[in-house]
Parts: structure tokens; sequence; C-alpha cells
């Protein structure tokens, strides 16, 4: 007779509670790791899949290019899981396939243009998204779907291989379940001068995570 298939394999960590310690316990055991499971905005080329910007002329659209906050990404052990919907070019909640919607209120769009990375979030489903934002689309989502948005200044992350909608104003951060999450991403992805970064900048200033930890004290 046939050999008995193999077990399922285990159920994925659910991150809904516990976002920090996983992030924090992957950082311990080896970078970001396996656990650091992650999705990002469709803005972003990654080679082989679509990068639709959320319009409809450009669903079939490969870009032959992995933005460099995916790299970065990569290199500290992330997962890429998939990508997440964005408003039709970077506006709204409205993509090509319909309307993102609020978990915690399924009547209610998430708002955008990071709908898809603040919702995912929202439900659990990842640890972390990566948003991007020219004018509110980091911060209104995660403000209708509860939870952490940063912006960061602009040229503070790396905006390589995403799609431009201002030079002078477009920014890529973080959409987390708390602020020191959000901090942990960023000291990730933040620009510290890699070659294909087109704008660097130098800084001894404190990271985020350490300016958090000092405030939690007092």
């Amino acid at each position: 007779p046939p050999p008995p298939p193999p077990p399922p394999p285990p159920p994925p960590p659910h991150f809904f509670f516990n976002a920090d310690d996983a992030i924090l316990a992957a950082q311990e055991a080896r970078g970001l790791g396996d656990v650091y499971k992650r999705q990002i905005k469709d803005l972003a080329a990654y080679p082989g899949y679509p990068t639709t910007w959320g319009a409809m002329p450009f669903k079939d659209q490969i870009i032959d290019e992995k933005a460099v906050v995916i790299e970065k990404l990569e290199h500290a052990g992330a997962v890429m899981l998939g990508k997440l919907s964005s408003g039709s070019l970077a506006r709204g909640d409205v993509w090509f396939r319909g309307k993102t919607k609020n978990p915690w209120d399924l009547s209610q769009g998430s708002s955008g243009s990071s709908a898809g990375s603040a919702s995912a979030v929202s439900a659990g489903l990842v640890a972390f998204a990566i948003g991007t934002e020219t004018l509110g689309s980091i911060i209104s989502p995660s403000t209708r779907c509860g939870v952490t948005g940063l912006r960061p200044t602009f040229s503070s992350v790396p905006t390589d291989g995403f799609m431009t909608l201002s030079w002078s104003m477009d920014k890529v951060g973080p959409i987390t379940r708390t602020a020191k999450g959000s901090a942990i991403v960023f000291n990730n992805i933040k620009n510290i001068g890699d070659k294909k970064e087109k704008i660097t900048i130098t800084t001894n200033t404190p990271s985020k995570e350490q300016i958090i930890n000092q405030a939690i004290q007092f």
C-alpha cells in the first residue's frame, strides 16, 4: 500500500495579540526571522509579481526590480507573504477589484491609500505591513482601522522601487499594532546610505526604539 500522507504542517504563528513579542523574539533568534512575516503595499516592485498600483490599466504590469525596502527586510530575515491592496494610483481605498474594508466595521472602507496594509494588520493577518504616504495615506487608514502607522520624515526611508506620486513628498513607513512595533520595523528599513538610495541622511540621533524605551521608563 502507498505510504500514508505526511501530517499537515503546524499552523502559522498568530500575531493578533503578541506582535511585538514575536518581533523581539525573532530579532534575538536571527534578525527578524521566519516569525516576522509581513506584507507590502502594491505600489512596491517585486520581480515576477504584478505591480498594479491598484489601477486597472496596470493590472498585469511586471516590474523587474525589487524595492529597496523589501531588500532591507529580506536581509533582516523577514518573510514576504504577498502584496496588499492600494487605492488606485495611491488614492483612497478603492482599487480595480473593489473597496478594501475596515475589519472592525465591514460597512466602512479602510481609508487609504495604504488600505490593505492597515486592514491586514488590524485583522491580525500579519505582524506588520509596509505602507506609503504622500498626504495621509499611512495615518488615515491606520486611524480608521485602529492600528499604529508611522509616517517617517521625508527621505528617512528609501522610496526606490515604489510608484512615485510626488518626488518631494512620498514616504514609506510601517503599519503595526503598537508604537514600539513601528519603531522596530523602522530601524530595519531606514535610510543608511545604501548605494541604490537617491537620498542619504547621516545622523547620530538615537533610534525611535531607543526613544520609546526611554519614554516608557518615565
